[in-house]
């Protein structure tokens, strides 16, 4: 029988992997957001049980440790996840999953690597295992952080976007199902708009998305990562909204996105995004006659262009 999720609150109260900080002792979640450090940048909720605070990525041994899961590991240092297979997307990101032992619950994960070889990485993990959204996260790390020169014309970014996508089917108590999902990221920097630092948006577009075999399961509509201003302290985006559309151009689900400039004159932008309540009508697993709701978190690295 799947988990519930009481409330969020209550999610405090179990057990997961891991010790040292942020952690008051062993294996207790505590509500600490580990967004401590400037290139290290994590989409974390408690409340939306989005508890991940640790992403340590190994390309030697071809490994992700992910900290402060419940039940995703017997490891005290967070839990060890492998390639699956397959254990590449078409766009290169890398598949993973957990191998849980008895009373543990299955975790997939995903890292997008930049292809440049600068050392940008994002990554996103999820799971299926409790009736609502469950259990997660998603990270992005920069080696280091600038903005471009400032000049009139506005600069394009593009690049590659992958994701984690849980589905969940509210009024036929069907089973959860969790895809990977990839696309493209498009986003547009004008530094001469704002007194704030400059305005930021884009889009991921031709998403598509996949089982965890590694099959195509068909497409979903983009989504928008809204236009917002720039922190030029920490060369981040400021609050920004992200959301999907319905055919008819109402609001399907909503959520936010950051983007963080990469490299020291902001040659990258590394991002996490998250969308989730009803999927919309242009989307594969849309489903008239019953509520279906998703959450997406995933993460993109796009690089500036002339």
């Amino acid at each position: 029988m799947k988990r519930f999720l009481i409330m969020a609150g209550l999610a405090l109260g179990l057990t997961a992997c891991g010790n040292g900080s942020p952690f008051t002792s062993p294996n207790t979640v505590t509500p600490g957001d580990p967004n401590t450090e400037v290139n290290k940048r994590y989409l974390f909720d408690t409340a939306k049980n989005l508890t991940a605070n640790q992403f340590t990525y190994d390309a030697g041994a071809n490994t992700i440790v992910i900290n402060n899961l419940p039940f995703d590991g017997v490891s005290s240092s967070g839990g060890s996840y492998t390639p699956s297979a397959p254990a590449t997307l078409p766009n290169g990101a890398l598949m993973y999953q957990n191998t849980p032992g008895a009373g543990e619950d299955q975790y997939y994960a995903v890292v997008y690597v930049s292809p440049d070889g600068t050392g940008a990485l994002i990554g996103a993990v999820g799971t299926n295992a409790y009736r609502g959204f469950g259990y997660g996260g998603a990270y992005a790390e920069r080696p280091s952080n600038g903005l471009p020169a400032s000049r009139a014309a506005a600069y394009s970014y593009t690049g590659n976007y992958v994701g984690i996508r849980v589905l969940r089917q509210d009024t036929t108590g069907a089973a959860n199902a969790i895809q990977y999902t990839t696309g493209t990221a498009n986003i547009t920097v004008d530094l001469q708009n704002l007194d704030a630092g400059g305005s930021i948006k884009g889009s991921i577009s031709g998403r598509q998305v996949y089982a965890t075999n590694g099959v195509l399961v068909g497409n979903l509509s983009p989504i928008l990562l809204n236009q917002t201003s720039i922190d030029t302290t920490n060369n981040r985006t400021k609050a920004a909204v992200a959301d999907t559309l319905k055919n008819d151009g109402n609001q399907a689900q909503s959520g936010k996105w950051e983007g963080n400039f990469s490299g020291p004159a902001g040659e990258e932008i590394v991002g996490f995004v998250l969308v989730e309540g009803a999927i919309s009508d242009g989307d594969t697993g849309y489903d008239a006659a019953n509520a279906v709701n998703g959450r997406e978190t995933g993460g993109f690295i796009v690089k500036k262009g002339p």
